[in-house]
């Protein structure tokens, strides 16, 4: 019986068939976890990947390549696919399609593999800094019915989020980190990925798939309307740290001040100031959880110019103080 996925090289370099053979390893790890170490003739970087409950698989992609690397693959597990650029801004080649696939820093992705054949070129003296969450789709099923209100794959389908590309908020981006830096070993560390797992698809599916969002026809507004609006929170998430008044965004969107505020409210279910809050806090705990800088540090790269002010908000947020927490970070860095 042949793998699931045999990646081939006709490179005669034996250390490139190294890789292509720990790809597939990684690609296809039934239990427990792997690393690999990508040879120095051969080119730099990590490839991890983790099997965790349910058939889930989390890979993260950390390599660059000296020369371009053929993966081919026969694929017959059908599964769901998000791709999380966290790095540089990645393009790889699909000959069986006749396309290229780009993504960019900051961007995910949603897919559905249901092919039988792959085929993928990966160019030389690229920085791939990605992370894969793979799903079988009977165990997709089982989530969406088991966490999501009925929200199925059939529905996702419908409102076509798969193939679209969707941006990294800050609550993603702290997430994925926590993943990638779980401080614990053996039965602990498997226990907390799969929690910190289905915090990622709750939040990915919360605020960039479905945004949130409410049923047009149960809202009191026009679909014009919600346009604006969604334009107004596009708005927000691009300038962060020095965020246009109700006044300038009413202005940009072409909405009145009561109807942005009203909207938004609805829509997102928080006025536009607490919105702003919850996203600053977020992109500050996402950078105290990086462990490399001070509170006052973090606190001005998230747009506070007073540190108490900061303190105060984080408090309230995450229930603790941010020199407490990065306290905690360090604790488990050190576990």
């Amino acid at each position: 019986m042949s793998p699931l996925y045999e990646y081939k090289t006709d490179s005669p370099n034996t250390r490139q068939r190294s890789v292509c053979d720990m790809w597939n390893l990684a690609y296809n790890l039934e239990h427990g976890q792997m690393k690999y170490d990508i040879p120095e003739l051969t080119g730099r970087g990590v490839l991890r990947s983790s099997c965790i409950n349910r058939d889930i698989k989390m890979i993260d992609y950390n390599v660059n390549f000296y020369v371009p690397v053929e993966l081919r693959g026969v694929s017959k597990n059908p599964h769901f696919d998000i791709l999380f650029c966290i790095g540089k801004s990645i393009h790889w080649e699909l000959p069986e399609s006749r396309k290229n696939f780009d993504l960019l820093t900051g961007e995910s992705c949603i897919g559905i593999s249901k092919e039988t054949k792959k085929r993928c070129i990966f160019p030389a003296e690229q920085d791939m800094n990605i992370v894969e969450i793979k799903i079988p789709l009977p165990t997709l099923h089982e989530i969406l019915d088991e966490y999501c209100n009925g929200l199925t794959l059939d529905c996702l389908n419908t409102k076509g989020v798969t193939g679209k590309i969707y941006q990294l908020t800050p609550a993603i981006q702290v997430i994925l980190h926590q993943l990638l830096h779980c401080p614990y070993n053996f039965g602990l560390r498997r226990l907390y990925t799969e929690a910190k797992l289905l915090e990622l698809l709750a939040v990915y599916f919360s605020e960039s798939v479905l945004q949130t969002d409410k049923p047009i026809s149960s809202l009191s507004m026009s679909l014009d309307d919600v346009k604006s609006i969604r334009s107004a929170k596009e708005i927000l998430d691009n300038n962060l740290l020095d965020p246009p008044t109700i006044r300038q965004l009413s202005r940009l969107v072409k909405l009145n001040e009561y109807k942005l505020k009203k909207g938004f409210k609805e829509l997102f279910s928080m006025p536009v100031h607490a919105y702003v809050i919850q996203r600053k806090l977020e992109l500050a705990k996402l950078l105290l959880d990086s462990n490399s800088i001070s509170v006052s540090e973090a606190a001005c790269r998230a747009g506070y110019g007073n540190v108490s002010h900061f303190a105060s908000a984080f408090r309230k947020q995450y229930g603790t103080n941010p020199g407490n927490y990065m306290k905690a970070i360090k604790n488990e860095t050190n576990f």
